[in-house]
């Protein structure tokens, strides 16, 4: 069992690689090596990206050592010590693995941003649940049709296109998507922590918000937290991580983000009584 855990659980394309960015230095957080670990997702969605990661990692030793896998069966096998880094390489993903990711220190929470976690649905909250003494959790919500274009757009950038060359029925296809549209549905992901976390431990934010008065939602997190304020610098106040290029989609795109996604613009605002302004149906 952790401790104290954090999660930041979306919404992706939502400023989570900024936030991660900023918090990464706070002595009282502690990430593994990497932001997303994707083990909730893993086990509850049955998302292939951890299991794709073990893979390029045992890919990369073997390359780098053919004798490393040989050296490590071999000692196992004889009852001698193994190298500690192989066998957590091919260590079983189960509760285990994961609480060993982190430094579980006392006072210091172990910290995991997998905006996929958004869809883990209750089951998978309900986990998070049992595997954490303490937890707190923030959600981040951006104008869904915003969120699913930014979304497009970062789907081809990492396949290293050009999307303006991109036929416009081949973006439909992707804005059509569940990828793409589930995510911004936030209305399921709000009713699932609200059932399973009392209020005091998840805290809901905006991107939009948070975007344009940085230091007060650092503070709102370290609050939640109950931890030492973290007192941003200039460059980080002014830095940008993970953007994408400000390719205009057809209005075509547009037009069907915002009727698939209408319902969830009234959802927010049911909830919270408040969605920015810059939101494209704030009333």
């Amino acid at each position: 069992m952790i401790d104290n855990l954090f999660l930041c659980v979306g919404a992706q394309k939502a400023g989570t690689t900024w936030l991660h960015s900023q918090l990464n230095s706070h002595p009282q957080i502690s990430f593994s090596n990497v932001k997303e670990i994707h083990y909730f997702n893993t086990i509850h969605n049955g998302s292939i990206l951890l299991t794709q990661r073990k893979v390029e990692h045992i890919e990369r030793l073997i390359k780098s050592n053919k004798f490393a896998l040989m050296q490590y069966f071999t000692n196992l096998s004889r009852g001698l010590s193994v190298d500690q880094k192989v066998k957590k390489l091919l260590s079983p993903v189960d509760d285990d693995w994961y609480c060993e990711l982190f430094n579980n220190k006392k006072g210091v929470y172990a910290a995991d941003f997998s905006p996929e976690y958004a869809l883990i649905g209750e089951e998978g909250f309900r986990h998070v649940r049992r595997l954490s003494q303490n937890r707190k959790i923030i959600f981040i919500m951006r104008d869904p049709v915003s969120r699913a274009e930014s979304a497009i757009r970062y789907f081809y950038k990492t396949k290293g296109a050009d999307i303006s060359k991109v036929p416009i029925e081949e973006l439909m296809k992707l804005a059509e998507t569940p990828m793409i549209l589930n995510m911004s549905c936030y209305g399921e992901t709000i009713i699932n922590l609200d059932k399973v976390f009392e209020e005091q431990d998840v805290g809901y934010l905006f991107y939009e918000d948070m975007m344009t008065s940085k230091q007060e939602h650092i503070d709102k997190i370290t609050k939640l937290l109950g931890i030492e304020k973290l007192v941003l610098s200039k460059s980080s106040l002014e830095k940008r991580v993970n953007e994408t290029e400000t390719y205009e989609l057809p209005p075509k795109i547009i037009e069907m983000l915002a009727c698939r996604l209408r319902h969830v613009y009234r959802e927010v605002a049911n909830r919270y009584q408040y969605v920015p302004q810059t939101w494209r149906y704030n009333s």
